[in-house]
């Protein structure tokens, strides 16, 4: 029986309901569902909680409804699978391309990283679902390349229900990962995005729209890109029955690497159909 998270939310005359805060976002249509409550993370899709980071207990648990299973693991042994699949994905990158090869695509990506001009400036604040905001073009010269909004505000009030100190641990595991993998290729993050990474240490990400790495305009383009803007729709403070967080319980538990097995085989069936 499919019970999503709506159809919880909708019996909260049961017992036990504690407050949590529900961030609702759009990007390209797709509607997805953050959830924070007592110092735990949940990403919700198609209603229904597909993970959850449990930082009492330092622990992610990933659900796949339709094959109905589940695997909870640790912080630290969560991190080892991710560097292992890093240094996987580095050794078929390194397999493919030869040194001299690589060496091309380094100096090439220095050249056009050094005729890069990344700047920024700080626009009006606006109040966006309750939460004020910042919004912050961010250029290469004089071409706008992101407008990105961030609020202190929200962040401040998530910071309120989950432990900020976690989050970033969690959050150095998959930077690292990445500054391993371009080092090994010889190359760097180019500057733009290093500033808008340095940017969004100013709060939350509220709304987003990213033009590209360009050097020149293209009215047209800008007006789909902006048609398909990732933002918040929808941010509630609300009351929940923490029995959401259990219901995969009643589904088969897999260890991290059978669990990977099954969701790649689920996948690679769905692609030959």
């Amino acid at each position: 029986m499919r019970i999503n998270l709506i159809t919880i939310f909708c019996v909260l005359f049961i017992n036990n309901l504690y407050s949590s805060l529900i961030i609702t976002r759009s990007e390209m249509d797709i509607i997805s569902r953050e959830l924070y409550y007592d110092n735990m993370f949940a990403e919700v899709q198609n209603e229904l909680i597909v993970s959850i980071w449990n930082f009492n207990t330092f622990e992610l648990t990933m659900i796949h409804h339709p094959l109905r299973i589940y695997t909870t693991v640790d912080f630290e042994t969560f991190k080892t699978y991710q560097q292992r699949q890093n240094q996987a994905e580095i050794d078929t990158e390194l397999r493919t391309f030869d040194d001299e090869r690589r060496k091309l695509m380094a100096d090439a990506t220095s050249t056009l990283y050094s005729r890069m001009r990344p700047n920024f400036a700080v626009k009006d604040t606006l109040l966006l679902h309750g939460f004020k905001a910042r919004e912050y073009h961010v250029f290469n010269g004089d071409i706008v390349i992101q407008k990105v909004w961030i609020s202190d505000d929200l962040q401040a009030k998530i910071n309120t229900i989950v432990n900020p100190i976690s989050i970033k641990q969690v959050e150095s595991i998959f930077k690292e990962n990445r500054e391993k993998y371009l080092e090994a290729l010889g190359i760097r993050m180019d500057p733009i995005s290093r500033l808008v990474e340095s940017l969004e240490e100013f709060g939350y990400v509220v709304q987003r729209v990213n033009y590209g790495l360009r050097n020149t305009r293209d009215i047209e383009l800008e007006a789909e890109i902006e048609s398909l803007v990732n933002t918040i729709i929808d941010i509630a403070e609300t009351t929940i029955d923490p029995l959401i967080f259990t219901y995969h319980h009643r589904f088969k538990k897999l260890d991290y690497s059978a669990y990977q097995i099954e969701v790649i085989k689920s996948m690679e069936i769905f692609l030959e159909q």
